[in-house]
């Protein structure tokens, strides 16, 4: 996952919407929401390569979701998969078991990455870094806001700066229209000027253009992209809305997968 939107106390009728993007090479494949553990009850999507998943919701609401650090792919493959960590955060089950997990997490076995994770009532953001040993935490505020591939609202990213923005005008409508505008979010294909994306951002081994595309909301190059789309809706012990595409979000495609979380 590569971009999440927060809606935290945002919106009139849900205490938390998130809204997300997951991008990835697209011959990796992966799997839409399913049901990944049965106690307690989570869905979310799962990578077939290595198993675990890059953001899933409980029964109760309990959600987790990961972004990849940027930069990280030059350390290699690590010895576990940060899919992982998003699985077994959900198989814990509550915010507390949550941070008693990531508590003995040894980070240097992982890639960096970036955790959001917690409910309609606590909301926080874990960051996995090489120099390390352990994760940092910081509460996410009431607002709008954007994880991207580094830490929470960095506005160097000039995806974060458009999405606060146009998320953040569709904030408070009614739920079917905030839908509607989260997609369109999701789905937005704008460039920022070349400058904007390679200057802070820049890495030796990306071409410019390339990192220029890594800027929109929706991502389409040759073997990697915006690959799926999620927005979640959450109130305290429950969960509201579970939407999905398994494709990029501009192509639509987008089912109600929320009852999925009841058993049987």
């Amino acid at each position: 996952m590569c971009t999440v939107l927060i809606l935290r106390n945002a919106h009139p009728e849900w205490p938390l919407v998130v809204a997300a993007n997951r991008d990835e090479f697209y011959a990796r494949p992966a799997h839409g929401p399913k049901v990944l553990s049965e106690s307690p009850r989570a869905v979310g999507g799962q990578d077939v390569e290595r198993g675990g998943t890059w953001m899933g919701v409980t029964h109760a609401g309990v959600l987790v979701a990961l972004t990849n650090q940027r930069g990280a792919r030059i350390q290699g493959l690590a010895p576990r998969s940060r899919g992982e960590v998003v699985l077994r955060a959900l198989q814990a089950g509550s915010v507390e078991a949550i941070e008693r997990y990531l508590g003995t997490l040894p980070a240097p076995e992982f890639l960096p990455f970036n955790l959001l994770y917690g409910d309609a009532r606590t909301l926080r953001v874990a960051y996995a870094r090489p120099d390390r040993a352990r994760l940092s935490h910081e509460d996410v505020p009431a607002g709008v806001h954007v994880l991207p591939n580094d830490t929470l609202d960095n506005l160097a990213f000039p995806k974060v700066r458009r999405a606060l923005s146009l998320a953040g005008a569709v904030a408070q409508r009614p739920w079917p229209e905030l839908v509607t505008g989260l997609q369109a979010v999701l789905a937005d294909h704008v460039l920022p000027p070349r400058e904007a994306a390679t200057g802070p951002l820049a890495e030796n081994d990306l071409p410019a253009d390339f990192l220029q595309r890594l800027q929109a909301l929706c991502i389409h190059t040759e073997g990697y992209g915006t690959r799926s789309s999620a927005i979640v809706a959450l109130a305290p012990g429950r969960v509201g809305h579970y939407l999905a595409t398994d494709t990029a979000p501009c192509q639509g495609g987008w089912r109600d997968v929320t009852g999925l979380l009841t058993a049987g």
